[in-house]
């Protein structure tokens, strides 16, 4: 399985709460051009896993654009990986869609979460997860190794 953790982009830092932070226009240009990077050797994904959160939100909306709305139908919004999310529980359910023969997975979410499931999938943690950052992880559903990482 190959899965793609994503941090989302370049975030305001006011809101009426952490979880209606939108994308600067910075982060949205770092989502979008990270996709189209994503494209050129990703043609599309079998799952996108998406944070309800609206920086995460906004994240996947310029991804989309980037794959021509490919990625609608792929998208699943999950409580799940919000920032203080469950890495372990995120492990489970990766194992559970390979056992359903999902084979490419895009995960967008946030710290600390996006490197703790880094450290759950392969033991440790080397990737520097700024703004829009994408590791690339290859995943036997026992254990993984980064194969890639980018930064925006």
């Amino acid at each position: 399985m190959k899965i793609f953790v994503m941090r989302h982009g370049e975030a305001e830092m006011m809101a009426k709460s952490d979880k209606t932070r939108p994308l600067t226009g910075h982060g949205e240009l770092q989502a979008f051009n990270q996709g189209q990077w994503l494209r050129s050797f990703i043609p599309e994904f079998d799952k996108v896993l998406t944070s309800p959160y609206s920086r995460a939100m906004d994240t996947f909306t310029q991804i989309n654009v980037a794959y021509e709305q490919a990625l609608t139908d792929k998208q699943e919004i999950w409580d799940g990986i919000t920032p203080y999310g469950n890495s372990e529980l995120v492990s489970d359910y990766l194992a559970l869609l390979s056992d359903h023969d999902i084979q490419t997975v895009l995960l967008i979410s946030h710290l600390p979460l996006v490197g703790e499931i880094i450290a759950e999938l392969c033991g440790k943690n080397s990737i520097n997860f700024y703004p829009a950052t994408i590791a690339e992880v290859e995943w036997d559903t026992e254990i993984g190794k980064v194969v890639q990482s980018k930064t925006a």
